[in-house]
């Protein structure tokens, strides 16, 4: 399936898009594909008669976070997905709504609630701009969108045997200009039009005299993050589009918020990041 990425990330998540069998097909019958699935729902094909033949057909989909948010921009629902992910997950069809009375005219349906965000002090403080922010002194402060620079080590034999060549990423500049002295900084992002927060990832950077550089694997269409590069962190919707960030607590070193999708070889951008350092906690390194 073409994927709407130059560049697939995978956080902790390194995955690669395979079928692992957990049941059998019927005999003669076709084995149910992503491809398949995705017209069905195009062709307007209930939920519920996609999620039988999910079930049926009994395999599971190996799906990277690109794919599962290729599928959602293309229409396919949460649930079906849940069960591409999972086909073994009990399902019973909806009951049928209730027959109207004789004569009665039937209710109009509801508008959606109104979304209700958690209590945020600064929620409501975010500039309108998209972009990555931080409130030091209890005012805005917008981090700089800086771009990945991007070199490739071509296959060959040397001290560690490289089969497929190797892309490697980096900012200029031993260390970011942004001190954080919190091993758990507190940041928010106010997203552009049309982006999940699925696409912003939280990586590691590797220091290498004067540049900070980030592994991105073989070359070709989907580079592959090493899973000890990813750090993990909580996101929370506090306002439409604004996510406050928490990343989990952070050893002394550089790191970086990296977009998804923001790549452009041909161009010399391997991608573009907001990049900051941290200047307390443990400096032993974890990779």
């Amino acid at each position: 399936m073409a994927s709407v990425f130059a560049y697939l990330l995978t956080p902790a998540l390194v995955l690669a898009y395979s079928l692992c069998g957990m049941a059998q097909p019927a005999a003669g019958t076709p084995p149910l594909s992503v491809d398949e699935v995705l017209k069905q729902c195009k062709g307007g094909i209930s939920e519920d008669l996609i999620i039988i033949q999910i079930k049926k057909n009994g395999k599971a989909f190996n799906l990277s976070p690109e794919e599962v948010l290729e599928l959602k921009k293309s229409g396919v629902s949460e649930n079906i997905i849940k069960y591409l992910l999972d086909p073994t997950q009990p399902y019973s069809t909806p009951p049928p709504p209730p027959p109207a009375s004789p004569g009665t005219a039937p209710a109009p349906k509801a508008g959606p609630p109104p979304r209700k965000f958690p209590d945020d002090e600064f929620a409501g403080r975010v500039p309108p701009e998209p972009g990555l922010y931080r409130f030091p002194a209890n005012a805005a402060a917008r981090i700089e969108l800086k771009m990945f620079l991007g070199e490739s080590a071509k296959p060959g034999l040397g001290k560690v045997l490289m089969k497929k060549g190797k892309v490697t990423a980096y900012m200029v500049g031993a260390a970011s200009k942004l001190r954080i002295a919190e091993t758990a900084p507190i940041f928010y992002v106010r997203l552009p039009e049309g982006k999940g927060i699925e696409e912003l990832l939280l990586v590691s950077l590797d220091r290498k005299n004067d540049r900070r550089e980030l592994d991105m694997g073989p070359p070709g269409p989907k580079p592959e993050l090493r899973p000890e590069t990813m750090r993990q962190f909580d996101s929370l919707e506090v306002a439409s589009g604004v996510f406050r960030l928490t990343p989990n607590k952070l050893d002394k070193g550089e790191y970086a918020f990296f977009l998804i999708g923001t790549a452009e070889p041909a161009k010399g951008n391997y991608g573009k990041g907001y990049d900051f350092g941290i200047d307390a906690g443990d400096a032993k390194k974890r990779h």
